[in-house]
């Protein structure tokens, strides 16, 4: 059979060739589309600024009618009639409690309303949280007119800019009306607007400017100098026309919307500006797309010609490593071969050579590679453990010292049956945390807490009581040694030591099959932690498991600078994750004034699994 010859082709001049087809073809498409560019911009703008500015204002006006009621229902309750009208309700602190009551309860009513406030003619004041010097001026505008239900302007509440509507408060059921008070809503104006512009533009098709203003022409909410240019433009004669608002001091256009609530004394300006078409260039770039698909068939056709024999060699080239892949020892002494055909590939032709080379030097670096790592696994092996029995050797000097100080008072007060029990159960914590397995049942590790917890009940008498809550399947699961004891050790001395009052530990543990670990927690009624003490804990948690230096002194050295007061949270952190994996872990949750939570997670795992398994929980942890 004659051989023909091979014409090499470097790839980046057959990649060119292809590049400069795409480029061509796309560009004629992009010229293509562009056309209808303009002449869908306008019509665009104009729907979705129609629906959008319509339903903004249907959403105002309802929440203004809901305010009406609300001011209704609080104006004449008989609660705010009866504080209004009692001569002695300054002295009177029931009725002031049940008017607050009152305030509060309806301040739930909405999530917009920022604060209540009742004004009475002769100065009586209250409110949720406002200022009397808040709502004077608007009270002493108000006072000698007959006024309805009605807005009265904005002001600064509990440092949030307020629009403030007004209601009279009027006697009932006496025969002639007489005004006790005034009622005043003060509503978060900038939450009610920007949450409903958010629901509605949750697609994010434009983002509308939205301005609103009394008829004094008094800006509520939007852009000053925005609304300053709404009101030197002229507006259409009827609500439903779309118009253009031109900016003076820059070329933004604007197509505006004008709805008027005259009932209220109310306007809302709703506008887009006429740059914003991502709808438009969504719908092009569509069209781009199925056309440029089209080309990439071409393109595709194209390239299977001309890659056909780059293809077959790289088929080649994988045919060889999956050869490899599986154990030919005989296909790598022999090294791969290349068959490219009439027209080939240069860098095709030096990645078969390359590889050939490679399988030499990676034959020669095999036993070496092999012994370097069986080594490296060996120590790294003997670290961990190593790191693991100096966290488990960090027992609090404070407990031994607080106890040995406890059985001297004993010995001083002749109660010797106590000092047996205390030195017994002592004797016994530190024997367990010195002896035995890495890994215990939790059965084993409970026992060696509740010898903990009866040194610590002969120390602090009654000022805790102590409950077990615990699965039947839960007893039987292997567990670190000396993980329990460290967390209830710090729920007494940091939680239910500092409370002034008797509190409780809840020790349990329960299974979740679904995920396969077991959780065990510990639950205090004490002090509890601050949100930002709190948040400093779990990150010096999340910094345990991942800030790790391989020296176990400087690690805990370090956690101790950092968080003393939680030395013990932290230390058994570093131990799960030595021997699990940052996967399990503890959680910890706090409420100041409350308590706190700790849960650990570790997988569930019996001393059956272990012998099946036949290996060390060191080695799967690693």
């Amino acid at each position: 059979m004659k051989k023909h010859k091979t014409i090499l082709l470097p790839l980046g001049r057959q990649f060119s060739i292809i590049l400069v087809l795409f480029i061509v073809c796309t560009a004629g498409i992009t010229l293509y589309n562009t056309q209808d560019y303009v002449r869908v911009q306008t019509d665009f703008l104009s729907s979705s600024l129609d629906s959008y500015s319509s339903q903004l204002a249907k959403n105002t006006l309802e929440a203004y009618d809901s305010y009406k009621n609300i001011c209704y229902s609080v104006a004449y309750s008989p609660v705010v009639q009866d504080f209004l009208s009692s001569k002695n309700r300054q002295s009177s602190y029931e009725a002031y409690q049940e008017l607050r009551t009152q305030l509060e309860n309806t301040f739930l009513l909405n999530p917009y309303i920022s604060d209540i406030a009742v004004y009475g003619q002769d100065g009586t004041f209250a409110s949720l949280g406002g200022s009397a010097f808040s709502y004077k001026p608007f009270a002493d505008k108000l006072e000698e007119t007959s006024f309805p239900y009605c807005t009265v302007g904005t002001s600064l509440i509990n440092g949030t800019n307020c629009h403030i509507l007004a209601m009279p408060i009027c006697t009932l059921g006496t025969g002639q009306s007489q005004r006790l008070g005034i009622l005043f809503l003060a509503i978060d104006i900038n939450h009610l607007l920007s949450n409903s512009m958010t629901n509605m533009n949750s697609q994010k098709l434009y983002e509308p400017e939205i301005l609103f203003a009394n008829a004094q022409q008094e800006l509520i909410y939007g852009t000053r100098s925005l609304y300053r240019t709404v009101l030197s433009t002229p507006a259409p004669q009827s609500e439903t026309d779309t118009y253009e608002v031109k900016a003076n001091s820059s070329p933004v256009t604007y197509i505006a919307k004008c709805y008027s609530f005259r009932k209220l004394g109310l306007s809302l300006y709703v506008l887009v500006d006429k740059s914003q078409l991502t709808s438009q260039i969504q719908t092009i770039s569509q069209r781009q797309f199925l056309a440029t698909g089209a080309i990439l068939l071409l393109v595709f056709l194209f390239v299977t010609f001309l890659y056909k024999p780059f293809l077959d060699s790289l088929k080649q080239l994988i045919d060889f490593m999956k050869s490899i892949s599986a154990g030919n020892r005989k296909a790598i002494r022999k090294g791969a071969q290349i068959h490219q055909g009439l027209i080939g590939s240069t860098e095709i032709n030096d990645i078969f050579n390359a590889f050939n080379e490679m399988l030499i030097k990676t034959e020669e670096l095999n036993h070496t590679i092999f012994d370097s790592y069986t080594r490296m696994y060996e120590l790294e092996a003997n670290n961990r453990k190593t790191e693991i029995a100096f966290l488990r050797s960090q027992i609090n000097p404070h407990f031994l010292y607080n106890t040995l100080t406890m059985i001297c008072g004993m010995a001083a007060e002749g109660m010797t049956d106590k000092i047996i029990l205390v030195t017994g159960a002592l004797s016994q914590i530190f024997r367990y945390s010195i002896k035995g397995n890495d890994l215990v049942s939790l059965r084993e590790e409970l026992e060696i807490v509740k010898s903990y917890l009866m040194i610590q009940k002969e120390r602090f008498a009654d000022r805790f009581t102590i409950e077990y809550n615990f699965s039947d399947d839960a007893y039987d699961c292997l567990i670190p040694k000396m993980v329990i004891q460290p967390l209830v050790e710090n729920a007494i001395v940091h939680g239910l030591e500092k409370s002034l009052k008797p509190g409780s530990i809840l020790i349990g543990a329960g299974r979740n099959p679904r995920h396969g670990y077991l959780a065990i927690w510990i639950f205090d009624t004490g002090v509890g932690m601050p949100p930002e003490k709190l948040q400093e804990l779990r990150h010096s948690i999340a910094a345990s498991v991942h800030d790790k230096t391989g020296d176990a002194s400087a690690d805990l050295a370090k956690m101790d600078a950092q968080n003393h007061d939680s030395i013990g949270i932290l230390n058994v952190n570093s131990r799960m994750v030595l021997y699990y994996g940052a996967d399990y872990t503890l959680l910890i949750d706090s409420e100041e004034g409350v308590g706190t939570n700790i849960q650990l997670r570790v997988p569930y795992q019996t001393n059956d699994f272990h012998k099946h398994h036949n290996s060390s929980p060191l080695h799967q942890g690693i």
